[in-house]
């Protein structure tokens, strides 16, 4: 039964289809092909053109228009802050932006000032005595106690640093 069935299907014609035979045969002209290719390479350099030059012509204008806004912007921040500014200037003291900035430079060289003088050893004799002091324990690491007189001398100069230190503020 099987057998039969396989015969008959082998024994059927292979012929093609007739959509098929009209696809071979079908030839079309040039302007047929250039309405289904598109457009030939002369337009589609002139449109590639202005489309460019339309582009080119927006994104002017839109940097001229960021400009103008950036620009309103920084006039609408240097308007607010004057604003700000003569508010405050009302105030019991009437201080405007560059006293205080002038302000602020002498109170940084006040501290720059503090500072260096909070250093003791860029005082006169506070260094030489504390090479001594270190010298004369590097020398004796068993018996530090010799170096009394080098630790009195760091002692009293560090003592001299601070007296001028403080005086310096009178």
């Amino acid at each position: 039964m099987g057998a039969a069935a396989s015969k008959q299907s082998a024994a059927a014609p292979t012929t093609p289809a007739p959509e098929d035979k009209q696809a071979h045969h079908l030839q079309l002209d040039k302007t047929s092909l250039d309405k289904v290719e598109g457009p030939d390479a002369t337009r589609q350099v002139t449109l590639d053109t202005s489309i460019q030059a339309k582009i080119k012509s927006e994104l002017e204008r839109l940097r001229k228009e960021e400009a103008e806004v950036r620009g309103e912007i920084q006039k609408a921040i240097e308007k607010e802050n004057l604003a700000r500014e003569a508010k405050y200037t009302g105030a019991s003291e009437g201080k405007n932006s560059n006293v205080l900035r002038q302000e602020l430079d002498q109170l940084r060289g006040k501290i720059d000032k503090y500072n260096k003088q909070r250093d003791v050893s860029n005082y006169p004799g506070v260094k030489e005595a504390q090479e001594a002091l270190v010298k004369c324990y590097r020398d004796k690491p068993e018996r530090t106690l010799d170096c009394w007189k080098q630790a009195d001398d760091f002692k009293q100069a560090v003592a001299n640093a601070e007296k001028h230190f403080i005086s310096s503020f009178s």
